[in-house]
């Protein structure tokens, strides 16, 4: 299986140690890198280039995703992961198109309707499980052509939904829309918040979403000294 994220701007160090934490569990994996012509380059990655804009960072990111045309099973993360495990999934012969990260957390905290500066009143107090049942963080998919779709979803959003949250909004649109079969991974499992890693089963993926950031690097270095 592949890997695929997107990062731009300067800041390397949380994907560099998302690509280390694959490859200490994942030696032979290809991990793709999609961003634009000017950020730094991360190591031991594919780099593809494309033009976009970024302060529209969320239509940026799934333009992306559908324009790397990976042909092949693959699994795309954020950028604020780490990998603790081999990874192994049989995409092809599961009969499903795509696999979204169902929410495990946090389903009845409620939304921040004025977030960035940004007004999404109409989600705001709302349940998070009912406003975004799926992350965006960890997604399958069989083949990039799903993300065709799901990019022509968030380009027609609202302009403040390409800026955040958009990917999560056109998830949820392509859910009740699509034709792709779909299949479903838990959020405990393939995006963990670090909180919650005792009280969780087989974990593949550390989500250090939010705060979290801070606790990255400790989480990487205690992870990097452990035998495989």
């Amino acid at each position: 299986m592949k890997f695929c994220f997107f990062h731009v701007g300067s800041a390397i160090e949380e994907p560099q140690m998302l690509v280390n934490s694959i490859k200490k569990f994942n030696p032979t994996s290809e991990v793709v890198h999609c961003t634009d012509r000017f950020s730094p380059v991360i190591e031991n990655v594919q780099r593809l280039e494309f033009d976009g804009n970024p302060k529209e960072l969320m239509l940026f990111r799934v333009k992306s995703f559908a324009n790397a045309q990976i042909m092949q099973p693959a699994i795309y993360l954020d950028t604020d992961m780490l990998c603790y495990q081999s990874i192994q999934l049989d995409v092809e012969k599961s009969n499903r198109d795509i696999f979204l990260c169902e929410r495990s957390f946090d389903a009845q905290k409620l939304f921040n309707g004025n977030f960035l500066s940004l007004d999404f009143k109409e989600y705001d107090k709302k349940p998070l499980g009912q406003v975004y049942p799926y992350l965006a963080c960890a997604t399958i998919t069989k083949n990039s052509l799903v993300w065709n779709e799901i990019a022509n979803l968030c380009e027609g959003l609202s302009h403040k939904f390409k800026i955040w949250y958009g990917d999560q909004e056109a998830l949820k649109l392509f859910v009740k829309n699509t034709k792709y079969d779909l299949g479903f991974i838990p959020e405990d499992q393939w995006a963990c918040l670090p909180e919650y890693s005792k009280f969780c089963d087989d974990i593949k993926f550390m989500h250090f979403k939010g705060g979290r950031k801070i606790l990255m690097k400790n989480f990487y270095d205690n992870l990097m000294i452990e035998p495989n």
